[in-house]
């Protein structure tokens, strides 16, 4: 465990929104609140027998966000609900003891290949989708697709029209793409897609203190775009009946097409061709 004390503590050192005061926990609907802090967003929903919340991340922060729940609750925190494997995500959770740990359970193919990172020992996992009764207000787990990692899974409040997601966009704002590398952009679209179906009320995600609908849908289009721009390309070079043109293809296409639209989004001259790369990557690939 000190390895992971250690890497959070640099992390802090190193990132800016760690040094963000913690703001009281917002309430977005009835049971449901938003915790933002250092950076990252949590769901936190209170029912009659117990308390879920989402993402911990690391302990300073869990506790931090312990702290905030007992101010409007003495109900235990019963679930900790993981969005995904990534280390920064799922550390903290031993704040909460007794507390069950959920996850997708591909989360299992993570723990066994991290060669660095200890992690949280999971209580219950889920194939496409849990549900979760806290008494008087219940909370979909739902794995549309593999997204930012393996284990993607996002919250729905259907009672009060709250969905919650981490990494899977931010509000008018490119990702820098040392942070989408290995992010599947044919799992975002269908995940943001089908978000956005529900016609959510709120719209948490994981790395902004907002909750709005306008970013999933805005988000939810620019994949549709990327994803209806990329494809035909690649269409276009498997046609072609040279065996080369879609390897070419994958190597310059980053270079080739541009989204003016876009351009006042945050880090667009910087971070958009690394979408446009990632997303030809998982046509080719499929993931």
């Amino acid at each position: 465990m000190r390895f992971a004390a250690t890497l959070t503590a640099t992390l802090a050192l190193a990132t800016p929104a760690f040094a963000q005061d913690t703001a009281p926990l917002t309430e977005i609907g009835e049971g449901t609140y938003h915790f933002w802090s250092m950076g990252y967003s949590s769901l936190v929903v209170v029912g009659e027998d117990g308390v879920l919340v989402t993402d911990t991340a690391f302990t300073p922060r869990a506790e931090a966000m312990k702290a905030a729940i007992a101010e409007i609750t003495d109900l235990p925190v019963t679930y900790v609900a993981l969005s995904h494997e990534h280390f920064d995500h799922v550390g903290g959770s031993e704040v909460f003891a007794g507390a069950q740990v959920v996850a997708q359970e591909k989360v299992e193919d993570f723990t066994s290949l991290s060669p660095l990172m200890p992690f949280p020992e999971i209580d219950q996992t889920f194939d496409d989708a849990l549900t979760i009764d806290l008494g008087g207000i219940s909370v979909d787990l739902k794995h549309i697709a593999v997204g930012d990692g393996v284990a993607t899974t996002v919250a729905h409040i259907p009672a009060n029209g709250t969905v919650f997601s981490v990494d899977m966009y931010e509000p008018e704002s490119f990702t820098v793409s040392e942070f989408k590398e290995d992010t599947n952009f044919i799992g975002v679209r269908e995940i943001l897609n089908e978000m956005v179906s529900w016609d959510p009320v709120y719209a948490i995600n994981g790395h902004s203190p907002g909750n709005s609908v306008d970013a999933l849908k805005e988000n939810a289009e620019l994949m549709d775009k990327l994803y209806s721009t990329v494809l035909p390309r690649f269409e276009e070079a498997f046609a072609s009946g040279d065996p080369s043109a879609p390897w070419q293809l994958l190597f310059s296409i980053s270079g080739e097409i541009e989204m003016p639209e876009y351009a006042s989004w945050e880090a667009y001259d910087i971070a958009f061709p690394a979408y446009v790369r990632r997303m030809a990557l998982s046509i080719m690939h499929g993931g």
